[in-house]
């Protein structure tokens, strides 16, 4: 199929987002006529002033941009250049690209006492990496597997849980096969991995040979994903990544969940009972999250089968091998499996098939996280004043993050209340000298959202006017997880649309991350910001966004994670008043610069907006 390969001129963000979107749309249709995609002159668009201003913007909003690769270079450097000055870098990095080496350092693992090695790229790589993410993705999005879930936009490790439980309660199947493929980043082929590229759409050769730069760097071998799911190492690396197994996925669909009949079936359900009466096809649910997958059937002699065929496969088509000893064969009627962090187990219970699904955090990882967080408490015997809230603010994000993350497990309370004493002992004794006390958890000023419901007494100390606790890690209770919505893609107004809608609805209780924001914190401790932003101001945030609804009071509209900024509605008032929260008003991020940028908005905004602007312009 030959697609465009002229695209429309890019002027904006919003021009950017619509080429996006044809990539995206443009693929799916192919894909749906079996045909090929094949885009050229994408090249183009990477050179665009937008496509380079917006990749620049992604980096700098990433925590990771203070950090500097071999050439030293580190963000703030390139802001500090002159607008053409940039672009025509970014040009010519393009037109001749040449990667820095990764600067190797070196991350301790978790519970052990090695550690493993991360590359990081120079800046100006991570930028031409970014650029080539955004246009890349859309075309791959377009065709991945519904049921892969790591490193792709909209998607987490709770979804892959909430489809494994899903399949294993409807079909009644319990012989799971819990694959493990061995340095899986570390074995890709670069070869296989561009004709694969080429296969899926991406005929323009000059990006080609600018990925197969990156390759030769080792972007690869430095993807890993955390305890927690996240992936670390390159930016274009996770996309790259399932864009080489994409071919496995595609391979095991084929042979049931998308496998193609003479007859179109309206319902999956009777097409898959049609597929078991007239075939002799083993039924198969393949669900994977990055190198980490597991495949779900009916039986032991199945399960046997398909891990010889993939074990086979994997060898003949990309070079791959299965651990012998890690990949395993498991009934989970009988005993555990451990996918994500979590053991997912049946035990026998009321439903359709007599057995219920029952998950819990895996054991050895937990103790091992909970392990390495009594070490950062231990830690703050050192620290005073200021820094010492700010390390206080690490630890309840650390303990938050763990909580947050296991909350699909449906034993999750028993099992992290299990260690919430010990860690709230430790605590205490770690700034017992500091003026420690104990303290009833919704009678502290911060994490008000976490604490609001809890009465159990967590350690705490004052700061100026304020008193601080250290969270406990139980207090969390179990939450349903999201079935993943195929129709929700970044590269659609449908897709935003759903998924704007799904985050939306995450109550203001559950949204401490927002309100807490430890790069402000950082900057509050070491004296880097106005007076006014003190950890009052940090703290008051909270009460603030729970009285507001978590919408902008500029114009009506809920305000999304990353566009929460809080106004001072009266900055004058002196430092003890300044603060409080009826002086604190949150909003989006750009519409907080309408009210600071003193112009005449009125043929720009509504009526209601421009006169709450004006509003909140006459207490400046």
């Amino acid at each position: 199929m030959a697609q465009k390969s002229v695209y429309p001129k890019l002027e904006s963000e919003s021009d950017l987002r619509s080429i996006q979107d044809y990539l995206y749309a443009t693929t799916k249709q192919a894909i749906e006529n079996n045909e090929l995609p094949k885009f050229k002159n994408l090249l183009e668009i990477a050179k665009s002033e937008v496509a380079i201003i917006t990749a620049i913007h992604k980096i700098k909003s990433n925590h990771g941009s203070m950090t500097a690769g071999t050439d030293g270079v580190m963000i703030a450097d390139i802001l500090q250049k002159q607008y053409p000055e940039v672009i025509n870098m970014v040009h010519q990095l393009l037109d001749n690209y040449d990667p820095n080496l990764l600067r190797r350092v070196w991350i301790p693992k978790l519970g052990k006492a090695e550690k493993r090695p991360l590359g990081i790229p120079a800046i100006t790589d991570r930028i031409i990496q970014e650029i080539l993410r955004m246009i890349i993705e859309p075309i791959m999005e377009a065709q991945f597997f519904k049921h892969s879930y790591g490193f792709r936009p909209m998607r987490d490790t709770h979804m892959a849980l909430g489809r494994t439980t899903n399949v294993c309660h409807k079909t009644g199947y319990h012989w799971i096969i819990e694959g493990d493929i061995k340095g899986c980043f570390d074995n890709i082929n670069h070869t296989k991995l561009i004709k694969q590229l080429w296969h899926m759409g991406i005929h323009d050769r000059r990006i080609l040979m600018i990925i197969k730069k990156m390759l030769k760097t080792g972007v690869l071998d430095e993807i890993k994903t955390t305890e927690l799911g996240t992936p670390q190492g390159g930016i274009i690396s996770p996309l790259l990544a399932n864009v080489y197994l994409h071919k496995l996925d595609q391979w095991i669909v084929r042979e049931w969940e998308e496998k193609k009949t003479r007859h179109k079936y309206t319902q999956q359900g009777i097409k898959n009972k049609m597929l078991k009466k007239k075939t002799n096809l083993k039924p198969v649910y393949l669900i994977r999250y990055a190198d980490d997958w597991i495949l779900v059937t009916n039986t032991k002699a199945n399960a046997e089968k398909w891990k010889k065929r993939i074990e086979k496969y994997l060898d003949i088509n990309l070079k791959l091998t299965l651990s012998p000893t890690k990949t395993l064969i498991t009934n989970i009627r009988k005993k555990p499996i451990h996918f994500l962090g979590f053991r997912c187990k049946q035990i026998k219970g009321k439903s359709r098939t007599g057995w219920i699904h029952r998950t819990r955090p895996d054991k050895e990882r937990l103790k091992a996280k909970v392990y390495e967080l009594k070490n950062k408490i231990h830690r703050l015997l050192k620290y005073n004043g200021k820094e010492l809230i700010h390390q206080i603010n690490i630890i309840n994000s650390i303990i938050t993050g763990i909580s947050n993350y296991y909350k699909p497990a449906t034993m999750v309370s028993a099992e992290l209340n299990k260690h919430a004493n010990s860690l709230q002992y430790t605590s205490y004794k770690a700034i017992k000298n500091k003026g420690a006390k104990w303290t009833p958890a919704n009678q502290v000023n911060n994490l008000i959202n976490r604490h609001t419901n809890y009465t159990t007494q967590i350690p705490s100390i004052q700061h100026e006017s304020l008193t601080i606790g250290i969270t406990s890690l139980g207090f969390v209770k179990w939450e349903k997880t999201y079935l993943k919505n195929p129709d929700e893609t970044p590269y659609t107004p449908k897709g935003r649309k759903i998924y704007k809608e799904r985050t939306n609805k995450a109550k203001s209780l559950a949204r401490d991350d927002l309100t807490l924001s430890l790069t402000l914190s950082e900057l509050i401790a070491k004296g880097l910001k106005h007076p006014r932003y003190n950890f009052e101001y940090l703290m008051n945030r909270a009460y603030a966004f729970n009285r507001d609804k978590g919408k902008c009071r500029v114009c009506g509209k809920p305000i999304a994670d990353y566009e929460l900024e809080t106004h001072h509605t009266h900055p004058s008032l002196p430092l003890d008043q300044v603060n409080k929260v009826i002086h604190l008003a949150s909003t989006h991020d750009y519409c907080h610069v309408l009210i600071h940028n003193g112009k005449d908005l009125s043929n720009l905004v509504d009526k209601k907006t421009w006169k709450k602007i004006l509003k909140f312009r006459e207490t400046l």
